[in-house]
């Protein structure tokens, strides 16, 4: 077997980012993702999937699983399970005032020093604003669904009454100021947005809907008007399906990926990788059983080689050529342990006048 070593011409390594979209949709209690459930699986894929295991002899099953319900199962059959935990987005409504904050409010005084940190990029991130304000509507996005961070100048948040748009945010400046663009109060500030931490704090109480009222914080406080302090009702936050089906919202943004990627490039140059111990690589029919006895072992020493050249001609055969067919290739490392098998999707034609350069994607 032949080894070559990857030059460092041969290795390269970069960082590819991704900015997927997401669009949540919330009405009457319901949250939807891109036109499908609203909740991310913590293990990696939508909220839906689900781990399974076929029954065979090894008797591998759920710890969750009795013997006598394992004993039931037809053999070859798919024992399923769930998986524990998802997430979504949440929304918290918090009553403060320049003194006091309690309840859920810890999850508000939690952000102080983050808030502050980012007052250089605008005034509207002064944790004092928000604990001086009469409420706080908190957004919480989850990090498995954005990424790294969300990315500037994306987020949208739609407030619709009976269907109709009456308001939306943007972060038109990319510095995490919601500015509303549409509806009664465009051009006014109603909350800031923290990129790298997946947060929203709205704080605009002027209404927005016409003098619609819905009890938007519970049948327990009643009717209220329209604002963006009221926005996202049934995101998560208690309050039961069937009290606030005039209203629905929507809250869209782009997330931020970085995916480290290996590629390394292989070689076969002329002249290169044209003999092959596979047996077809030998013509057919050829006795291929070595000599041995008790003073020797000799193996055939004149075989032939399959001549898999093409002729034009039906009754004459082309010139013979080495040829091979690349169909993977082995990666190792320094101590000759295979690592990897990087397979191509249709084998490679190689005879000694021609090379190739094959390359092999890794994403970390």
């Amino acid at each position: 077997m032949t080894f070559k070593k990857f030059k460092n011409t041969d290795i390269f390594h970069n960082t590819l980012e991704m900015n997927p979209s997401y669009d949540f949709v919330v009405y009457d209690g319901n949250i939807y993702l891109n036109n499908g459930t609203g909740s991310i699986d913590l293990y990696g894929g939508a909220s839906g999937s689900y781990p399974y295991i076929p029954k065979s002899s090894d008797k591998l099953s759920f710890k969750s699983m009795s013997s006598s319900s394992f004993a039931l199962i037809a053999d070859g059959a798919l024992m399923t399970s769930s998986y524990p935990q998802t997430a979504s987005i949440v929304r918290e409504y918090i009553t403060s005032d320049a003194a006091t904050i309690t309840g859920t409010a810890n999850h508000l005084n939690s952000l102080q020093n983050t808030l502050n940190h980012y007052r250089t990029v605008s005034e509207y991130y002064n944790f004092h604003y928000y604990t001086g304000s009469a409420a706080v509507n908190l957004i919480s996005i989850p990090s498995i669904v954005f990424g790294r961070a969300i990315k500037k100048g994306t987020v949208e948040m739609d407030f619709y009454v009976s269907g109709t748009l009456v308001g939306k945010l943007k972060d038109s400046n990319k510095n995490g100021e919601l500015i509303q663009t549409e509806g009664v109060g465009t051009d006014r500030v109603a909350g800031v947005v923290l990129y790298n931490e997946g947060f929203a704090l709205l704080t605009g109480t002027w209404d927005i809907g016409g003098g619609h009222t819905e009890p938007y914080n519970g049948p327990s406080v009643g009717d209220i008007t329209a604002s963006w302090a009221n926005y996202g009702a049934g995101m998560n936050d208690g309050l039961a399906s069937g009290q606030v089906f005039s209203s629905s919202f929507g809250l869209s943004f782009d997330g931020t990926t970085k995916t480290q990627t290996l590629t390394l490039l292989a070689h076969a140059e002329k002249g290169e990788y044209n003999h092959s111990n596979n047996p077809t690589y030998k013509t057919y029919g050829q006795e291929t059983a070595p000599l041995t006895s008790s003073m020797r072992y000799v193996e055939p020493r004149e075989l032939t080689i399959k001549n898999v050249v093409s002729s034009s001609f039906s009754d004459t055969d082309a010139d013979f050529h080495k040829t091979t067919y690349i169909s993977s290739v082995a990666i190792y490392d320094e101590h000759k342990n295979l690592i990897g098998i990087a397979k191509v999707a249709t084998p490679i034609r190689k005879d000694e006048n021609t090379e190739y350069s094959i390359r092999m994607k890794l994403d970390i």
